[in-house]
């Protein structure tokens, strides 16, 4: 019965409720007086990290190579992407989401992506600990990196979550990665509609966990892109912001190959009275 609660999924917790009724439930024990016993099925239970696609014929990919071989030769022609030449997304998401089937949000950044032309490669961790996913599945046999930018879409840290964040983990995994690196909020102690009403905006707990916190590990674009619904309190992605998204990501893909002399740099300089006189010396 552990298992089946461990795997976390509807069907596994389905199982659950029928072996432990058939057993130790009295009406549902006088009902099966004189009847076979139902079957239940073996629990399914997920790896502790794996890559994830929302329609892939096997539930998770262990490895990059049977990802890509899938990937790239079955679902990228049908999808109208050039496997070659197309930019590469990093996901990274939460096993939790992904067991209950609370995706709605995943599979809407993905398919805006991809709607773009865009590869994607969602990660998953079970544990608060992405760098070893990230390691596994961010590159390829030779140890190139196959992803063009990563978007963390679970809104905590890279390494420990809120609770025991540990910087310097994730620097040098990120360091070594070398690739921009979005975290994207996804609502947590609001609702959407109570974040749409609220004249403070983002829950000052919220900015803290996931947006300070993954900005010490070097993170950009805080977009917020989910919510709860409120009747259900399942996560479902906001459309606009979605597509926002997935716009960032496509440009800071580009611009990795964009040529030199084609960049812009836009400085910004810290300017307030009374300190006029001290503006682009970086003192206050």
């Amino acid at each position: 019965s552990f298992q089946y609660w461990l795997g976390g999924s509807p069907e596994n917790l389905q199982s659950l409720l029928q072996m432990v009724a058939q057993d130790y439930v009295e009406p549902v024990k006088k009902f099966m007086v004189g009847k076979e016993k139902l079957v239940n099925v073996e629990p399914v239970l997920l790896p502790d990290k794996a890559i994830w696609h929302p329609v892939a014929p096997s539930i998770v990919f262990e490895t990059s190579t049977a990802y890509f071989e899938w990937y790239n030769k079955e679902f990228c022609p049908d999808a109208g992407i050039d496997p070659m030449n197309a930019r590469t997304i990093g996901l990274i998401l939460q096993k939790s989401h992904i067991n209950t089937k609370d995706d709605t949000h995943y599979v809407s950044l993905i398919s805006e992506l991809e709607s773009r032309g865009a590869r994607v490669v969602p990660i998953y961790s079970g544990g608060l600990d992405f760098s070893g996913p990230v390691e596994e599945f961010f590159y390829d046999n030779t140890g190139k990196v196959v992803v063009d930018t990563v978007i963390n879409l679970t809104g905590f840290a890279l390494v420990g979550g809120p609770a025991s964040q540990d910087h310097k983990k994730a620097a040098k995994v990120l360091k070594k990665l070398n690739r921009p690196y979005m975290c994207a909020v996804p609502l947590v102690f609001q609702s959407f509609e109570e974040w749409q009403a609220s004249e403070l905006g983002l829950h000052p707990i919220q900015v803290a966990l996931q947006v300070s916190l993954p900005e010490i590990d070097g993170a950009i674009e805080p977009i917020i892109y989910a919510g709860r619904e409120g009747a259900t309190g399942r996560s479902v992605p906001l459309a606009d912001r979605v597509n926002l998204l997935a716009d960032r990501a496509m440009k800071w893909s580009n611009l990795r190959t964009k040529p030199k002399v084609d960049k812009k740099i836009a400085i910004t300089i810290f300017s307030f009275p009374p300190d006029k006189g001290n503006v682009g010396t970086a003192a206050y």
